[in-house]
This record gives C-alpha cells, sequence and structure tokens, in this order.
C-alpha cells in the first residue's frame, strides 16, 4: 500500500523518506488513508504530536510550505479585497449627489483596475516572503479550556527543535523548564489568540488541514493540525466553545 505526503498530500512509495514531489522529509508515522478513515470520529485523545502538561495546557507545533498550501495567500486577497471594496462604496455614497449610475460608470473601472493591480501585487509580495521565510510558515499552538494561541516562530527554529522544548515546557526535565520557555518564544513573531467565549464561528477546512476560528472581537485565527489530530482539536475547539457559551446564559439569568 503506498502512503502518502504528510506535506502535499502526494503519493510515495511505503520505504521513501522524501517526497519525489516537494521535497519534504517523511516521518516514520506518516499515515495511510486507511488510517485516517479509522481514527475518524475518534477524537478523545490527541497523538503523539500534541503535547499535554500536567495543568493540561496542549501544546503542538505545525509547519507547512508557503508554496503549496494557499491559505494565507487567499487571507491576503480577501483582506485586501475588503478594504478595497470598502473604499469603493464609500466614493460611490460621496459620488451618488449627481446620480448613482454615473458614479458607478465613474468609479467601476478604477475599482476593478485597484483590485487585479492588488492580486497582483499582493501575490508578489507574498512569494517573496516565502522566500525569505524558506519556503516554510512554523507556528506553535497552545490551548486549554479557556481559549487558542497561534505564534509563529522565527524561521531558525525547526519543528524538531521546538518539539523538544515543548517536551520540557511539559515538564520532562523540571531543571530547564524556565529555560526551554525562554529560548522557545524569544524572537517569536506575531501572535494571535481567541478566547473561546467570545468565539462566534468556527469553519473546519480539512483539505488544508485549518480550523478558521473567528470571535466577536474581530479576531480571525487559523489554527492548523496534523490529520491525526484534526478531528480532536476540532472536537476540543467545539466543545470548549459550546461550553463557554452555556456559562455565559448561565449567569445572564
Amino acid at each position: 500500500m503506498p502512503k502518502f505526503c504528510q506535506e502535499c498530500g502526494g503519493a510515495i512509495e511505503p520505504s521513501a523518506r522524501f517526497c519525489a514531489a516537494c521535497g519534504a522529509n517523511q516521518t516514520p508515522d506518516t499515515v495511510f488513508p486507511a488510517e485516517i478513515e479509522l481514527d475518524q470520529g475518534k477524537t478523545d485523545q490527541p497523538s503523539h504530536n500534541i503535547i499535554r502538561d500536567k495543568d493540561g495546557v496542549l501544546r503542538w507545533v505545525y509547519e507547512f510550505s508557503l508554496y503549496r498550501n494557499p491559505t494565507i495567500l487567499v487571507l491576503v486577497w480577501k483582506i485586501f479585497f475588503f478594504i478595497f471594496l470598502g473604499l469603493y462604496l464609500f466614493l460611490v455614497l460621496l459620488e451618488s449627489g449627481d446620480g448613482i449610475g454615473e458614479a458607478l460608470a465613474g468609479l467601476t473601472p478604477v475599482f476593478l483596475g485597484l483590485i487585479g493591480g492588488m492580486f497582483v501585487l499582493s501575490t508578489i509580495a507574498y512569494y517573496l516572503y516565502a522566500v525569505m521565510m524558506g519556503g516554510k510558515y512554523c507556528v506553535l499552538f497552545e490551548m486549554d479550556e479557556k481559549g487558542v494561541k497561534h505564534t509563529q516562530m522565527p524561521r531558525q527554529f525547526k519543528k524538531a527543535q521546538i518539539l523538544g522544548n515543548l517536551l520540557l515546557l511539559a515538564g520532562a526535565a523540571a531543571g530547564n523548564v524556565g529555560a526551554a520557555g525562554q529560548g522557545l518564544l524569544v524572537g517569536s513573531k506575531q501572535s494571535t489568540y481567541s478566547k473561546f467565549k467570545q468565539v462566534r464561528s468556527i469553519k473546519p477546512d480539512r483539505k488544508h488541514r485549518v480550523i478558521k476560528v473567528n470571535s466577536a472581537d474581530l479576531v480571525h485565527n487559523q489554527v492548523y493540525a496534523e490529520a491525526a489530530d484534526f478531528d480532536f482539536v476540532l472536537n476540543y475547539i467545539e466543545t470548549q466553545v459550546a461550553l463557554a457559551k452555556n456559562k455565559s446564559k448561565a449567569r445572564s439569568r
């Protein structure tokens, strides 16, 4: 039975250590499609990819190719599109005094030109960013019953290095926990934190292994998980959000 690349999903030989399509290193726990199907619905325990510390905090690291996974690029497109759309509608309202038809006729070609230019420039900027990051997006997730935090790691951190530090944080070597935590977060980049009590929508995208968590305070978080852990993470988030909402309703009575 062939196995499939954890990075791009392409079929590879069972004994292959690297994917011929994308070059990604294949770890021994690469899963087979049949195994994924068998694990569907078993969401009570995470795999060894996720580390739980003594306080119940779940931590894991996810790394994907910026060239092959378009999730971030699509998000950039959406952000700029809605910015330009808002500006376009505002200008149409300002110019509607002379007639809505004239305003639309004059501003629509400009708007379409700006949108086209935005797509081109943002795409170029994205791939320049991908080159600067070495083609990889590496992120650390921390999750408990209160919320989930997404922290982008600097490119000098490798997945194996972060996993090693997570083991220290979990208490595997108590004497070095402080140093491990400090070393892990030094130089870390943007962090996004979603409080479960403020979450308004959860949108899973299994194909790209991302769960979009949108909050009432305009925080739009993207939570990534390996195929073996996707259902566990999704179930955990949905459960905690439901519990948080029930607690909020109970307090308001």
